[in-house]
């Protein structure tokens, strides 16, 4: 089964800011200041309050730093 695959079926289509932090075993402040410096390198979107991240797109990320 492909990372993406798993992820979504944990997931669904996007995951939300502590499920990532989760994942990545990163604390939450930790990936705020990322985003508010330009510097986090997963794609997302900021609805209102909320900050999502495609759970196919996370897949990506961690395939290609794993490969790397």
């Amino acid at each position: 089964m492909s990372m993406e695959a798993l992820l979504v079926t944990e997931y669904g289509p996007f995951m939300d800011i502590d499920e990532l932090a989760k994942l990545l075993k990163i604390k939450r402040e930790s990936m705020y200041q990322s985003i508010y410096q330009g510097r986090f390198d997963i794609p997302h979107a900021k609805l209102g309050k909320k900050y999502l991240f495609p759970t196919a797109q996370v897949a990506q990320y961690l395939d290609d730093a794993i490969s790397a």
